[in-house]
């Protein structure tokens, strides 16, 4: 960074952070501008870790992502470092990266997740009191890898809390039944007289 190697991006509402690059575990993100002389400085610094480390770089694996760039320009860096491309948004430790949360599209696989759960448990018969245990400890956990990180549409909310409702009231299969307590009692903690089921939109902010 020191070098001006690689210009980064600027983070922050003034630009105050420079970022180049980001590590987890065994993967990086490196950020450039699109520019030639950057994208085979980024070659070079690779190449160099390579020699350095005695580690061998799986190019294959690596893809190069644009923001706003021409298509031509992206197949070409590609080209140059050996890897594939792809679009925003991009699947990183289980998020989605680029994705606009406000997007009900964004959640689908989250309420898709949700459902499939509950398609697992329709053969089985289960009392009252199992159904909501499996609603505290398993329904409402699902969203949580998602939730300190996007704020949830409301439209969203209320269909995880609906599926929920249905699965609590209405048993495996999901059938239409009477509510016997409005949802808004149930997500009451149990000492203020409800069940402790934790309110999706709660536990997102």
């Amino acid at each position: 960074m020191d070098l001006r190697l690689l210009k980064g991006v600027s983070v922050g509402a003034n630009d105050e952070v420079q970022l180049s690059h980001l590590q987890f575990a065994n993967d990086s993100l490196l950020f450039c501008e699109v520019e030639l002389t950057e994208v085979l400085n980024l070659k070079r610094i690779l190449r160099c870790f390579e020699l350095a480390s005695g580690l061998k770089i799986n190019y294959h694996k690596s893809v190069v992502c644009g923001i706003g760039i021409p298509g031509s320009a992206l197949v070409e860096f590609a080209f140059l470092l050996n890897c594939k491309t792809q679009n925003l948004p991009i699947k990183y430790l289980g998020l989605p990266l680029g994705a606009n949360p406000r997007r009900k599209k964004t959640w689908k696989p989250v309420v898709e997740k949700v459902k499939l759960r509950l398609a697992g448990w329709k053969r089985k018969l289960l009392s009252y009191a199992g159904r909501l245990t499996l609603v505290k400890a398993v329904l409402s956990s699902i969203p949580v890898y998602y939730l300190p990180l996007f704020k949830l549409p409301e439209g969203i909310a209320k269909d995880l809390d609906k599926i929920q409702a249905s699965f609590l009231w209405g048993g495996p299969d999901l059938k239409r039944k009477i509510h016997l307590v409005k949802w808004s009692e149930v997500t009451k903690s149990i000492k203020q007289g409800g069940l402790g089921v934790r309110r999706i939109r709660d536990v997102n902010v």
